[in-house]
């Protein structure tokens, strides 16, 4: 289980695929290493991944928990304002086999990574900032 948090913003590329882009909708470089620094200062550890057919994957270990946080946008396709859209940070929780088998430590809103991405969303001024579930 994942959690989403969502956010609006036109701060990052949303508008011109990248010439090594696996999909055209690659999106999110920009952002990844933009939150990866955010977080850094706010004492999670994170580190930039990779390119996936979807957007950015990214390791991040808060509090003794290590997350895979993913990283994907889309465009509103407002002409006016190509780059403006909505960002989601997926957060999964790194479980073991057994730990999924008996569906114990799910990822949760409530985990402590969950609340700083949002403080660092909102004290950067995106608009719309969310935790879906």
């Amino acid at each position: 289980m994942s959690v989403d948090i969502t956010c609006r913003t036109d701060r990052f590329n949303l508008s011109v695929p990248g010439a090594d882009f696996i999909n055209d909708c690659c999106y999110g470089e920009d952002f990844s290493r933009w939150l990866v620094e955010a977080l850094a200062e706010a004492g999670v550890e994170a580190d930039l991944v990779c390119m996936e057919d979807f957007g950015w994957a990214n390791q991040a270990a808060f509090q003794g928990v290590d997350y895979l946080m993913c990283v994907a946008g889309h465009s509103e396709d407002d002409p006016a304002r190509p780059d403006y859209g909505t960002w989601h940070v997926m957060l999964e929780r790194a479980r073991t086999w057994k730990e999924k088998l008996l569906g114990k430590n799910k990822t949760s809103p409530d985990d402590p990574l969950c609340g700083t991405v949002v403080q660092v969303l909102e004290q950067a001024g995106f608009e719309q900032v969310a935790i879906e579930p």
